[in-house]
């Protein structure tokens, strides 16, 4: 019976935490992360300010919305705004010559085609994304993108490598390393002026070249 009892009250406080989240993921999106408030979150979810407090700061919010939309992109239950043509007919027979490089192989785009909602979430969101990126920077602990949700994408990412003939071990390695730059590219993204196109460049070169340079050993 105290068993019963402790995990219902377990179950009922993830499913607030799960209302609050939410709440601040709605707000986020539509108000910006300097624009919301501790107290609006607590409204919105019809909880108190002490309650959403206990969830952790605006910072600690922030980075669980992310790895609740991160981990939504990656199991394909959050929809993407449209994709734009010029990024979606990369790789294609379109007859364009200049540019970034573009996938020469299937296994090429479908890497590629990981990385795209990520990148067009950033876009989507850039100026919410930049604080993303700076509360990442504040917050101890460890968010999903470094556990879980990095656990699942570079397993996804090692067995397209596998496919074409890595082994195992350099598959490994490499999932890592283009997670690692998928990582980067936001942070330098975050940063600096760096365009959509600019980060689809910047990591299609990463897969071009782990794919390329992998096949050989």
């Amino acid at each position: 019976m105290v068993s019963e009892h402790v995990q219902s009250r377990s179950g009922k406080r993830q499913k607030t935490e799960d209302r609050i989240i939410g709440a601040a993921a709605e707000l986020f999106l539509k108000h910006g992360f300097k624009a919301t408030t501790i107290r609006a979150i607590a409204k919105a979810a019809e909880v108190s300010v002490g309650r959403v407090m206990s969830v952790g700061d605006k910072d600690v919010i922030l980075v669980r919305c992310f790895d609740r939309w991160i981990g939504q992109l990656q199991n394909g239950t959050y929809t993407p705004p449209a994709r734009r043509t010029s990024l979606s007919r990369r790789g294609t027979d379109t007859g364009v010559t200049t540019g970034p490089p573009r996938p020469s192989s299937a296994v090429q785009r479908h890497l590629l085609e990981l990385f795209l909602p990520f990148l067009e979430f950033f876009a989507e969101h850039e100026d919410l994304s930049r604080d993303y990126a700076a509360a990442m920077m504040r917050v101890k602990g460890k968010p999903e993108v470094f556990n879980a949700l990095a656990v699942d994408l570079q397993s996804r990412l090692s067995e397209s490598l596998a496919s074409i003939g890595i082994n195992e071990d350099h598959a490994r390695a490499s999932a890592a390393a283009l997670y690692d730059s998928y990582l980067g590219i936001l942070f330098r993204w975050a940063a600096t002026t760096m365009s959509l196109d600019d980060a689809v460049e910047a990591m299609l070169a990463s897969i071009v070249f782990h794919t390329r340079v992998r096949s050989s050993l």
